[in-house]
């Protein structure tokens, strides 16, 4: 399942992925590129991308560091690929926070 561009340049501060399976997920090619008053992004705590046959450079291209993941990973124009649409924790950044 391609999302490209799916969610670019949203106007929302939040987003709830609890409920949906990631497992389907092939590209995310700017998905949330320019969401800058995105704050918050919401999964299960189980949420986790297929280990291959994913892409998705620039994800979360031009985002803003109102962007931060349940850990305090805050986001940075150098973390912006698909790999950051994960659980934050202490040994894995992301942007995502289980909830």
């Amino acid at each position: 399942m391609q999302i490209q561009f799916m969610f670019s340049s949203c106007a929302v501060t939040t987003l709830d992925f609890r409920g949906f399976d990631p497992s389907a997920l092939t590209d995310l090619y700017y998905a949330f590129s320019s969401c800058s008053s995105l704050a918050t992004i919401y999964a299960d705590p189980t949420w986790a991308l297929p280990t291959s046959g994913i892409s998705g450079s620039q994800c979360f291209y031009s985002c803003s560091t109102n962007l931060v993941g349940g850990n305090g990973t805050v986001w940075a124009s150098s973390k912006t690929a698909y790999t950051y649409f994960r659980i934050d924790t202490a040994s894995t950044p992301g942007y995502i926070t289980a909830a």
